[in-house]
């Protein structure tokens, strides 16, 4: 993306990642305007995203077992607003902390991809990413950074919390439900931290290494659990 230096400018930060699951360019200048909370085109490419990757996922999930097709495409919306967007909001929540411009960008060919793909049974899905203005310092950037995968890890190790507690029994629609919400986003968190470009983890990596060591691990043993049933 090209741009001008110029104060009136946001300096040009990169995108922090889509759940697909620099060293940013710091510029000089910052606005002096206050961007709105939101805009027309990002609630749109928010729909977009959320329905497209939530029909995809019920393709996945879905099971003949009489319960119908809109059974599963609820249970997977479920799974794709407290995975996918959850991530996606809070790295914008984090860049809004440091006065930064930040709107979700859906990416149509990924969402393409991710229908196409989940008609064959393996859900692929860049859906697309949050992208970010402003002048902000490698500390910050490494902060919004892991605020994506450091939410899925969040809602992930409150899953472990309610499944061995018994909260949501030992079967039903509760249980399927929070263990697939354990599953999904452990594996968005891990996904993202891979330390290359252009991934959370690179930008984690670079800020911080002790805490990007601590969020792989807990990534790591979440999913690991989710994909052993727990």
């Amino acid at each position: 993306m090209a741009y001008k230096k110029r104060k009136e400018d946001y300096t040009v930060v990169e995108p922090q990642h889509s759940t697909s699951f620099t060293v940013s360019p710091y510029g000089q200048y910052a606005t002096t305007q206050r961007p709105s909370p939101t805009s027309f085109v990002e609630i749109r490419d928010i729909i977009a995203a959320l329905l497209v990757l939530t029909v995809a996922f019920s393709w996945i999930i879905y099971v003949p077992d009489g319960k119908g097709f809109f059974y599963y495409l609820g249970f997977a919306a479920v799974i794709v607003v407290a995975g996918f967007f959850v991530h996606e909001m809070s790295h914008k929540i984090a860049a809004r902390r440091y006065g930064c411009w930040a709107e979700f960008r859906a990416d149509y060919r990924g969402l393409g991809l991710a229908l196409v793909t989940a008609y064959f049974g393996i859900l692929f899905a860049a859906p697309g990413a949050v992208w970010i203005r402003g002048n902000i310092s490698r500390d910050e950037n490494g902060k919004i950074s892991i605020a994506g995968p450091g939410s899925n890890i969040a809602v992930s190790a409150a899953c472990v919390v309610l499944l061995l507690t018994g909260t949501v029994g030992s079967s039903g629609t509760a249980y399927d439900v929070t263990h697939y919400l354990l599953y999904f986003n452990a594996f968005l968190a891990a996904f993202n931290m891979i330390p290359v470009m252009p991934f959370d983890g690179s930008k984690i990596w670079q800020w911080n290494k002790p805490i990007y060591i601590a969020a792989l691990i807990a990534a790591g043993l979440l999913f690991y659990l989710g994909f052993t049933g727990l």
